[in-house]
């Protein structure tokens, strides 16, 4: 592969990447598929073990009792085979998510998740995909009695969030 190769290959990575947090926020479960292979394999730790596609079934049932989720990935490694192929990655990645009571359905705490996706990927039918992750649990913690402000000019679930509009825009 040429250096300009692989910057085009990183850069293909990091949307997918990208793609995962997007799913998760936006609970969009057919997003979410499209970033793991149909054969892939995940370990989450304590949270879950399995497949790809059903870490996001899971975690995206999960997510529509929340009030608000926020992923972002960074410190993205991103290594090659010789052929360009395959590839290994670690991303770190920063997860907030807001839990809401079930009595009063208003926010009540938040969890905080800091952890890194050791992933393998492969590409195939011209794409990048997720055939094998790790996540490492580094430093997760709960924020008990927080002082939230209102969300706002965005969509979950049910609601289009305005992104989807400005990105099909162009």
């Amino acid at each position: 592969m040429t250096e300009l190769e692989k910057l085009i290959e990183k850069d293909a990575i990091r949307d997918q990447i990208y793609n995962y947090c997007r799913a998760l926020d936006r609970i969009d479960n057919e997003l979410g598929y499209t970033v793991f292979a149909e054969d892939a394999v995940v370990d989450y730790g304590p949270t879950y073990k399995g497949t790809g596609r059903g870490f996001i079934d899971m975690m995206l049932k999960m997510h529509r009792t929340m009030v608000s989720t926020h992923h972002m990935m960074t410190n993205i490694l991103i290594k090659f085979n010789e052929d360009g192929t395959k590839a290994a990655s670690e991303t770190y990645m920063y997860a907030g998510c807001k839990y809401k009571s079930r009595k009063t359905g208003k926010a009540t705490f938040t969890v905080e998740a800091r952890c890194r996706d050791i992933d393998k990927w492969e590409k195939r039918d011209g794409k990048w995909v997720i055939v094998n992750r790790i996540v490492a649990g580094d430093n997760t913690f709960m924020v008990m009695e927080p002082q939230y402000t209102d969300d706002y000019n965005n969509g979950r679930d049910k609601v289009r969030d305005p992104s989807y509009d400005y990105l099909e825009s162009v």
